[in-house]
């Protein structure tokens, strides 16, 4: 009997764990990426800790994007299974789009301060 609340248990916790992850890459991983380019703007054309949050979030994105198809069968936006070929992709255009934003950033930060 306690095989069977202890493998419920298990699967209440990947539930639990496999959310969390999907809101941390859908939702707030970008959110960070977010406000950390607004406040890189904001702040000058100087890098501060600011940048570091920002750089630090793109690999944690990354990661759990591959934990989550790895570990957890995470799906795609169509709820199809999704693959390696999904995260390859998730990942090129997460590192392509993050060195445009934050370059972008920068450059706006610094011909606002002149």
């Amino acid at each position: 009997m306690t095989d069977v609340s202890h493998s419920n248990q298990q699967e209440k916790d990947s539930g639990v764990g496999a959310l969390f992850l999907r809101l941390f890459w859908m939702v707030l991983g970008n959110m960070v990426l977010g406000v950390s380019a607004l406040l890189i703007a904001q702040g000058g054309a100087s890098f501060s800790l600011i940048d570091l949050v920002y750089w630090l979030t793109i690999p944690l994105l990354v990661a759990a994007r591959y934990v989550d198809i790895s570990w957890f069968k995470g799906n795609t936006a169509y709820g199809e299974p999704a693959s390696m070929a999904h995260w390859r992709r998730y990942t090129v255009g997460l590192l392509l789009s993050a060195i445009g934003a934050w370059l972008a950033v920068h450059g706006a930060a610094y011909l606002l301060a002149k």
